[in-house]
């Protein structure tokens, strides 16, 4: 008897570690990608060809989280010893960067943010093909099988969305669309496989490869300054918005009335 109510409470304490532990795990991620999507439908909702400007900011951010861990800061800031060498990350920056802006262009050619989601599936069926044809790999014909149908599901949402869109030059826009998503996903599955091989040989150094693959890509956007900055301009012209009213923000900031265009607080 004695053995079993151990046993119980046991069992009832190591529930409720998992618990204390998973929760907010799964709380932070759910209400993270939820946030995310619902901030990105409002911002390509009102400029529809931001999508320039949201991956600068997504890789800016990224690259200043990751500067104390990876470059020494002095009055001469210097990178710290890598695991890996530069010339293999300036081949994922390339892909990664590549794949970045051909999935946020295509906001711009009328794609919904559900389709966008959706499509980028069909990335299964492109890993699969290139992990046969380049890297010799074979497959099970049942996960053949199962990819196969996520990919007839991702074509037949596809079709629905544009069969949906009766003028012509949203037709137009559609495919364009569709077809910048084709391609990030061909080369999101390139550099699946790429990845692959580096990990491999040099071992799963993610954060570094978190830190260097958007780092090394910021010099890129010069190609796009010009749009990203009518990007600004129209962000800034939105409806301003106190922030003594949005919730938390109001208590730090007292009374000091600050306004701040709301689609920069979407984008930030």
């Amino acid at each position: 008897m004695g053995a079993s109510n151990a046993q119980t409470a046991t069992s009832t304490a190591t529930a409720a570690i998992l618990l204390s532990e998973w929760i907010p795990v799964i709380g932070l991620i759910f209400g993270g990608c939820c946030s995310n999507v619902f901030a990105l439908e409002s911002l390509v909702r009102e400029v529809p060809k931001c999508g320039n400007l949201i991956t600068f900011g997504q890789f800016a951010f990224i690259t200043l989280v990751g500067l104390p861990s990876h470059v020494h800061l002095g009055w001469v800031p210097r990178l710290k010893p890598r695991r890996v060498p530069i010339q293999r990350w300036m081949v994922m920056v390339t892909l990664y960067f590549c794949v970045s802006v051909l999935n946020n262009l295509a906001l711009g050619y009328n794609i919904s943010i559900p389709l966008h989601i959706v499509f980028r599936s069909s990335g299964l069926i492109a890993n699969m093909v290139c992990g046969y044809f380049v890297m010799n790999k074979r497959y099970p014909r049942m996960q053949a099988l199962s990819v196969v149908m996520v990919t007839i599901g991702v074509v037949m949402a596809t079709l629905s969305s544009v069969h949906g869109t009766h003028e012509h030059g949203l037709m137009r826009d559609s495919v364009i669309g569709i077809g910048l998503l084709s391609l990030g996903v061909v080369f999101a599955a390139l550099l699946g496989l790429y990845q692959e091989q580096t990990y491999l040989k040099y071992g799963k150094h993610w954060r570094e490869g978190l830190f260097y693959n958007h780092m090394l890509a910021l010099p890129m956007f010069l190609f796009f300054y010009k749009d990203i900055g009518h990007q600004i301009q129209a962000l800034s012209q939105s409806q301003s918005v106190n922030l003594g009213e949005l919730p938390l923000v109001g208590a730090l900031l007292g009374e000091n009335m600050i306004s701040v265009p709301y689609l920069w607080i979407s984008l930030l």
